[in-house]
């Protein structure tokens, strides 16, 4: 499991991620987290809230928020800062590099640039 520490909800937080947090993002919303949307508000309360469940479940502690809290306490600022941190804990837990897939999208453009002219 990746860990990292956030504000949210003006409260210091834990957040987790393995499949735990995949597992419950797709019990929370009946979507992979292949699927996330952040255009849908349920995507990123559900997405916040399954790391958060993550680690604390692991830890076997009591949870410090709660959805609630998320929609009502949270500032958009808090919101999109544990999104960020939740999808850069997901590429350290499946160990991929950054960019890297940028590259290689990059490389296969330019090469059928060079094929088509």
């Amino acid at each position: 499991m990746t860990e990292k520490e956030i504000t949210i909800a003006g409260k210091k937080v834990n957040i987790g991620y393995c499949y735990a947090t995949e597992l419950a993002f797709n019990n929370y919303t009946g979507k992979s987290i292949e699927d996330f949307d952040a255009t849908k508000p349920e995507h990123v309360m559900y997405l916040i809230l399954s790391a958060v469940v993550c680690w604390y479940n692991a830890h076997d502690q009591k949870l410090p928020i709660k959805d609630e809290d998320l929609m009502y306490q949270a500032s958009p600022k808090e919101l999109i800062d544990a999104v960020t941190a939740i999808f850069s804990m997901r590429s350290e837990w499946y160990q991929l590099p950054d960019g890297e897939d940028k590259k290689g999208n990059d490389e296969e453009a330019s090469g059928e640039d060079s094929e088509k002219n």
